[in-house]
């Protein structure tokens, strides 16, 4: 096994490890101290450092985890758009940015499910009413009605959230019941400044809800 190999290994263990506990578990390991982010293979190099052991006592996903890992290799696309699964893992070891749709091939099956839930309501409209229509960019899938945009969602690291035309500072939305971020002032989302995180049922129920709000 050569470094590129091991740096792949150890990019689907943090990739792993990440979505199941919620958060980015890069520099959380003990050879990470050596990491030096200049290197073409920053990880592999630092695991060597660290261990002094041979390259094939690398840490391996577990089986399970594997199968999963297989099935999004064998990918050639993703929410409609070109997926290359080595490609896009070397995007990840080089640190550059992924698509939107590069980062839901790579998600879990649960924020894959409330993903759709959250299309499902979006773009459900009763008869006579116009269509909300959904467009996939590089960064997030938009939402528009006759030309308006009603929702973004966007996936940050392991965290779906959704963007909405609602008031941040509203006295119904600042409970405690209904958690959010100001993204305001970033241009991407002007339009849709109120930012909620979909990482729970719960989470996705007060979603859901505030998605009946604006329509």
């Amino acid at each position: 096994m050569n470094k590129f190999q091991l740096q792949e290994m150890i990019d689907l263990k943090k990739w792993f490890d990440s979505e199941e506990k919620s958060k980015d578990m890069c520099g959380t390991y003990d050879f990470c101290k050596y990491c030096d982010k200049s290197l073409p293979q920053p990880c592999a190099e630092a695991y060597e450092k660290a261990s002094a052991k041979p390259v094939h006592s690398a840490p391996i996903p577990t089986p399970r985890k594997r199968t999963v890992a297989k099935q999004v290799k064998q990918q050639d696309s993703s929410l409609g758009k070109k997926f290359d699964f080595d490609k896009v893992m070397a995007k990840k070891a080089a640190r550059k940015s992924l698509t939107f749709a590069e980062k839901y091939a790579l998600s879990s099956d649960t924020l894959k499910d409330r993903y759709a839930k959250l299309q499902a309501a979006l773009t459900d409209t009763q008869k006579g009413e116009a269509k909300i229509k959904s467009r996939i960019s590089k960064q997030c899938d938009t939402y528009r009605r006759q030309g308006e945009i009603v929702a973004k969602i966007t996936i940050i690291g392991t965290s779906l959230r959704i963007n909405l035309p609602l008031d941040c500072d509203a006295p119904e939305f600042n409970d405690g019941k209904t958690p959010h971020i100001n993204t305001g002032h970033k241009k991407v989302y002007e339009e849709v400044p109120f930012q909620f995180k979909v990482n729970s049922k719960l989470g996705l129920k007060r979603a859901l809800a505030l998605i009946e709000l604006i329509k």
